[in-house]
């Protein structure tokens, strides 16, 4: 790696012709940089400030940030701009792995910077040279992102659905769906104070779902011209808001609502096109339920024909003992691939209270920090990129959930605050991903694809699990990774033979480096393994 002090010295050569003021002011910079050197860090480098060669009239850089952030292993695009035309060169320190490409035009141009990975600190000197011979120079500003710090660390869109009745609605009770990661919730527009409510989740930093169920009711009994201003008037009370996210008009659709639905649909974008419409699909069930003779036909036909920005579906399969419902990969296989068809993200449901009083048929087990975390890993693993908790507050058809009607906060509160808290410490893996394909591990359903050696990276050679598991290959931002999500609330043997060294990525979001060969691990209850192999 070039030193600070040496790149400095050079350009003390080339500046042979400035006055002595500014030698002495350079050497000085010279030297705080040297001290600097000895600080930097493998990941990371300081806050970077702009220093540039005094520049003769008005012959200088400007670009369009103060400072870039490059990942490991991925690529910034630095834009610049000169006052006139100029042949511009960048040093950086190849012998570590950066690279920076230069595209120049007339007087403006772009620098491609790519980081190596592992990444180093660099040392980056941009240049330009005027016709008439006059020079310029500056340090660009180019850091490391630590992608696990709290600083940089992207968040995943958390839900919390259906969280306060009126009562309940306090500041402090806002503050604890925040602390527990929860960024987005549901307002009933049709409850009093709903306007209180919006506004004590803003105050927290919290975005909200307005529910509109009681439009698309209208709706569907012929929507008379009080029924159209009534929305119309709610509408231009809350567009302008800021915490608004979007509009939720309807859960659990049957098909033969699409129509009404893509009505209600276009109205509204016509009167606030900026803040997009939710509808929230079933699982799968009986084709009367569904009005539709497949799931798959089911979920086409809302994503064909409505302009949703996200693809929405419920399901709640935990159950009693450690069991999961079988068709619930079947639902996210579905409404994950229909997501990726229309270019849709898809936002996937998880139990945060107690199912236990609708319960006919299935046996739904109790919240625990092990089975929300099952639910939100194997959402993830599929692709989805928001994972919404139902319910916070309890109601008719729950027991045990965050907060009671009471006011009470339970322990499932403190269950639900640890698995969305461990998500967000590696949401970076997910957020904004793309699955590129899903297997499995162990028992593999009719409609899932089993784990072969074909499947598998040059990188890792075999993965073998001691029951069951979701195995994700995700891409994100030139980064690859292997998901391994546990398909039961038990710990589980693993074991993977790498043929190179990968990252491992625990639990707080930390990258710990193995060698090539065999390694064994567990995979938490209702937990899983990440692996970052390119």
């Amino acid at each position: 790696m070039r030193r600070l002090s040496i790149i400095l010295a050079t350009l003390l050569l080339a500046l042979s012709a400035c006055n002595e003021k500014d030698k002495l002011q350079l050497e000085k910079m010279q030297e705080e940089l040297a001290n600097l050197e000895k600080s930097v860090g493998d990941l990371s480098l300081p806050e970077a400030g702009e220093v540039t060669v005094p520049p003769q009239g008005d012959f200088f850089f400007t670009f369009d940030q103060e400072r870039y952030g490059v990942d490991a292993g991925s690529q910034v695009v630095v834009n610049y701009t000169l006052p006139e035309a100029s042949q511009v060169q960048v040093e950086v320190n190849t012998k570590q792995g950066w690279k920076a490409e230069v595209s120049s035009g007339s007087s403006a141009g772009t620098i491609t910077v790519t980081a190596p990975d592992p990444a180093s600190s660099c040392n980056m000197v941009v240049t330009a040279t005027a016709a008439d011979g006059r020079q310029t120079a500056t340090i660009l500003p180019i850091m490391v992102r630590n992608p696990y710090s709290d600083a940089t660390r992207p968040t995943l869109t958390a839900m919390g659905y259906y969280s306060f009745k009126p009562w309940n609605a306090t500041l402090e009770n806002y503050q604890k769906l925040a602390d527990a990661g929860l960024n987005l919730v549901t307002v009933e527009t049709d409850e009093e104070d709903y306007l209180l409510q919006m506004d004590l989740a803003r105050q927290v930093g919290i975005k909200v779902l307005a529910v509109i169920g009681w439009a698309t009711e209208a709706w569907y009994n012929n929507m008379s011209q009080d029924n159209l201003q009534r929305l119309k008037n709610l509408i231009d009370t809350l567009k302008d808001r800021p915490e608004l996210y979007g509009y939720h008009i309807c859960d659990e659709p049957n098909v033969s609502k699409v129509y009404e639905l893509m009505a209600i649909e276009d109205k509204m974008t016509e009167i606030d096109p900026d803040h997009p419409i939710y509808v929230n699909l079933r699982p799968n069930g009986s084709a009367e339920g569904m009005g539709a003779s497949s799931y798959d036909q089911y979920v086409e036909v809302f994503a064909s024909m409505m302009h949703l920005k996200q693809l929405s579906f419920d399901i709640y399969p935990v159950l009693e003992y450690g069991q999961v419902q079988t068709d619930w990969h079947y639902c996210l296989e579905v409404v994950s691939g229909a997501a990726r068809r229309y270019s849709k993200p898809f936002w996937a449901f998880a139990a945060s209270c107690w199912i236990n009083k609708e319960a006919v048929l299935l046996e739904r087990a109790r919240p625990s920090v092990e089975n929300i975390l099952l639910q939100t890993y194997t959402n993830l693993a599929y692709g989805a990129q928001a994972v919404q908790y139902f319910t916070i507050q309890d109601y008719s058809g729950t027991d045990f959930a965050p907060i009671m009607r009471d006011g009470t906060w339970t322990e499932a509160y403190d269950f639900l605050k640890e698995a969305v808290l461990q998500m967000q410490k590696r949401a970076f893996i997910f957020k904004g991903s793309h699955v590129n394909k899903i297997r499995q591990t162990g028992v593999v359903s009719m409609y899932d694809q089993a784990l072969a050696p074909a499947d598998m990276p040059e990188e890792i050679e075999k993965v073998e699990v001691a029951a069951s598991a979701t195995v994700s290959f995700v891409q994100n931002e030139g980064n690859e990774y292997l998901v391994i999500a546990n398909n039961y609330c038990l710990d589980q043997p693993m074991g993977i033979h790498l043929t190179k060294p990968v990252y491992m990525i625990d639990a707080e979001g930390q990258f710990h480096l193995y060698e090539a060969g065999g390694w064994s691990f567990t995979i938490p209850s209702g937990g899983m393994m990440a692996f970052k192999y390119r």
